[in-house]
């Protein structure tokens, strides 16, 4: 799994300013298998490689095929 990152700074990332999910949101996501991500404690963290729009299973074969060398 690629390293994590807050859900807060993910969102911030993959979105505008005025249109970031809250956390609760995210974690929602997160929850259903929408983003791969780690909820710890109550925290909600994204792997760093999740973007929003891309399905999950595509990104992760992507980096497969690119570490294969």
């Amino acid at each position: 799994m690629a390293k994590l990152m807050k859900a807060s700074q993910w969102g911030r990332r993959e979105f505008t300013d005025d249109s970031v999910p809250d956390n609760r949101t995210i974690k929602r996501w997160v929850e259903n298998g929408l983003l791969m991500g780690r909820i710890v404690d109550g925290s909600v963290f994204v792997c760093e490689t999740e973007k929003w729009g891309v399905d999950s299973m595509v990104s992760q074969a992507v980096r497969q095929l690119i570490n294969e060398d």
